[in-house]
């Protein structure tokens, strides 16, 4: 055998750096051509590749057989592609994040070394935080009973609990002097829905409207069991947290499955702090770019914590918005242009924001002139030729012409229903399910 021919030789049996072996034929890796590798086979031979995937806390997550795909190698992986991660291959060998840049031709160089052993195991080991596959699947699981509360009588203190299943309202109401936690709980404050509980924090003291005087602010931290207060009516039972690690008013909070919930700015500060609920821990997490008042959170695409406008305190509105990624262990905040290509105007507050088809987000009431107007939009997610998001607007149909909503968030409940409880004006209770397929009021 001649020269050329030993080297063909070798070459078949050692790919060198940045080439991979498909059906016994190399083939060098194309930096600019990835997406390519996507669907290209990588092994004719039955091979199996067992994924144990500590994320999830699974032993034996996932087994693939047969003509393999760096498609079904990544199966996992791909969702998270822009994750903090590791993952350490069975021979020891372990990519971290230092190397994310590198991490397909590492993968793919891991897989087709001289020494492939018939069954690959790949560990996967997220750094950043654990959230469920399904987010939407875990919202159902973890609600059963939702509440509100009527913040704004400075005697009285009213929680509205609603249960899904049974599809009943209760109006508990007690006298603010009876408890003093109540001192701190107001207009001011922000609260959510988090599996049967009602999480309050934050607020200011009710003070004249003088722009010169500074307000006292709050970092209480508060939660009320709504079944417990269902069964004992008589006496409200608030649960008190360890306090925000900032004062804050005019903030956000959103409960994200299966055990986090984001206090997220406000008139103050630009800072975001988690809780922990299992830890029962809070910790600064991250800092928007601008500051929020009363901003519109949701979590997208299983990864991505968004904050939608708000606005600026004795200002105006806020158009911008920001996102996070969640599976980072270092989390930073970046704009979103979507609002920049609007062709039409974009200045909405207080409005609720719920998963809708095709994986886009209705955005939902609010209110965005000083008339007191309310507008819905369609936040479409990743959609334009450079696959950026964009705004629609869209009209759905409601009785009452304005809808504020405290607790932002429309909670999946089942069959693509969606359930919140907007701010309560006068003596009108009520509860909006939504069908989140259709865009529907259905009661």
């Amino acid at each position: 055998m001649g020269a050329c021919g030993e080297e063909k030789s070798k070459r078949e049996k050692n790919p060198k750096e940045g080439e991979i072996k498909v059906d016994n034929e190399i083939k060098t890796i194309d930096e600019n051509d990835k997406v390519n590798l996507k669907s290209t086979p990588l092994q004719t031979n039955n091979y199996t590749i067992k994924f144990i995937d500590l994320y999830q806390n699974k032993e034996d997550n996932e087994t693939i057989k047969g003509n393999l795909t760096l498609d079904k190698i990544l199966l996992d992986l791909k969702i998270r592609q822009n994750s903090d991660f590791n993952i350490e291959f069975g021979n020891n060998v372990k990519i971290g994040i230092d190397k994310k840049n590198e991490i397909f031709e590492n993968i793919i160089k891991e897989i087709f070394n001289n020494n492939i052993p018939e069954i690959i195991t790949m560990r996967f080991s997220y750094t950043g935080l654990a959230l469920p596959e399904n987010i939407i699947e875990a919202y159902i699981d973890n609600n059963k009973i939702i509440g509100s509360a009527i913040l704004d009588n400075i005697e009285t203190f009213s929680i509205i609990t609603y249960e899904i299943e049974n599809k009943s309202i209760y109006e508990h109401k007690y006298k603010r002097s009876d408890y003093p936690e109540l001192t701190y709980l107001n207009s001011f404050s922000a609260y959510c829905n988090a599996k049967g509980f009602l999480y309050f924090s934050g607020g200011e003291k009710e003070l004249a409207y003088d722009l010169e005087e500074t307000p006292t602010r709050y970092n209480e931290f508060y939660c009320i069991d709504l079944e417990e207060l269902n069964k004992n009516t008589d006496k409200l039972v608030i649960n008190q947290l360890n306090n925000l690690i900032e004062e804050r008013t005019w903030h956000s909070m959103i409960y994200v499955p299966n055990k986090y919930i984001f206090i997220v700015g406000g008139s103050n500060t630009k800072s975001v702090e988690l809780y922990d609920m299992e830890e029962k821990k809070l910790t600064k997490d991250s800092e928007l770019n601008e500051l929020r008042c009363e901003c519109t959170l949701c979590l997208v695409n299983n990864m991505y914590l968004y904050a939608f406008c708000g606005f600026l305190l004795h200002q105006d509105y806020n158009n911008s918005i920001e996102r996070c990624n969640l599976f980072k262990e270092n989390r930073n905040w970046e704009y979103i242009n979507s609002v920049e290509n609007c062709k039409f105007k974009f200045n909405p507050s207080f409005f609720g924001i719920s998963y809708f088809q095709n994986n886009d987000l209705l955005l939902i009431g609010g209110n965005d002139t000083s008339e007191g107007e309310r507008h819905d939009y369609i936040y479409k997610i990743g959609k334009d030729d450079n696959e950026n998001d964009e705004i629609e607007e869209y009209k759905l149909e409601m009785k009452e012409k304005l809808s504020i909503f405290k607790d932002k968030f429309f909670i999946p409940i089942k069959d693509n229903k969606a359930i919140n409880i907007p701010m309560i004006i006068g003596d009108d209770i009520k509860v909006i399910i939504l069908d989140t397929q259709n865009g529907e009021i259905i009661s």
